[in-house]
């Protein structure tokens, strides 16, 4: 077997909107329970590496959790990187010992990019209906996990490859966002926003909320409805996602993260590219996670 990081990428962010955290052991491995599928973090990364062809799903017989991972990844021919040599698809754990200690004393999940987003299922959703899994900055996510020891595993398959640089600890401390918004920064927008208004626009549907959109609202900070996700006011994501409720339903980023294109320094407000587009939005409910 062998292991496809595109469908692995492919896999894992067609859950996004679709699954709920659960440590259940009958609940962890994307069980149907009640509509919505079931992951814990581990659970997570070995059902997309089962699917991109990294092992076949015989490990659903047997105990398999972070503190199984490494041994397991090793088996099929990833080795350990330090940060400058993380690509796409790549696997993250964190914890000490490797993840030994299951629960929230450890993580794990797959790069997104190269070494700078990570998509995973988090515990720090508590379980929010469809909320479980996200694409978060790995700095900032891992600062708010209390900076726990972390190591990183890229697939190089059998035989010798003297290009990848395998390490045997990978501690070092990343570098902090500095929370100064600048072209070439990347930014998450986290919290529940009122759905204001939804407006047509040249054939989309595009979401207005006032605590973020600049004034006057037009097309220049018209928001896609796209990328985002319908919520109620417990920031549960809805079953029908159509938007309708203006002045009532709620939507969110879902741990998103956007690309900074410009600043405007008068109005504390920058660009943002989401679902493909430039928005302007205020800059203060935006969270930098990478300089």
């Amino acid at each position: 077997m062998a292991y496809d990081v595109n469908t692995a990428l492919q896999v894992a962010q067609s859950y996004i909107g679709r699954a709920t955290y659960s440590m259940e052991w009958n609940e962890r491995d994307g069980q149907d329970i009640g509509g919505t599928l079931g992951f814990d973090c581990s659970g997570f990364v070995y059902h997309v590496l089962n699917h991109a062809g990294a092992w076949d799903d015989s490990y659903l017989g047997r105990a398999h959790y972070t503190g199984t991972l490494k041994s397991d990844l090793e088996k099929v021919g990833f080795i350990e990187v330090d940060g400058d040599n993380v690509s796409a698809g790549d696997v993250f754990l964190w914890g000490t010992n490797y993840g030994a200690n299951a629960g929230g004393v450890s993580h794990t999940g797959l790069f997104a990019d190269d070494g700078v987003n990570i998509i995973d299922s988090s515990w720090y959703t508590a379980g929010a209906v469809n909320g479980a899994i996200n694409i978060h900055g790995h700095n900032a996510y891992w600062a708010l996990d209390n900076q726990p020891e972390y190591h990183f595993f890229h697939y190089v398959g059998g035989g010798a490859h003297d290009d990848v640089v395998q390490i045997n600890n990978s501690c070092t401390a990343p570098t902090e966002p500095d929370q100064n918004l600048e072209v070439g920064s990347k930014v998450k927008i986290p919290g529940n926003f009122i759905l204001d208004d939804l407006v047509q626009y040249n054939g989309g549907w595009y979401a207005v909320n006032n605590a973020i959109s600049l004034a006057p609202v037009d097309y220049s900070n018209y928001i896609p409805v796209g990328p985002l996700t319908e919520t109620d006011d417990n920031s549960i994501a809805t079953a029908r996602q159509d938007f309708e409720g203006v002045g009532q339903s709620y939507f969110s980023f879902g741990g998103q993260v956007f690309d900074v294109t410009d600043v405007d320094e008068d109005t504390d407000s920058a660009c943002v590219t989401i679902g493909g587009e430039p928005v302007w939005l205020k800059a203060g409910p935006m969270t930098e996670v990478q300089n």
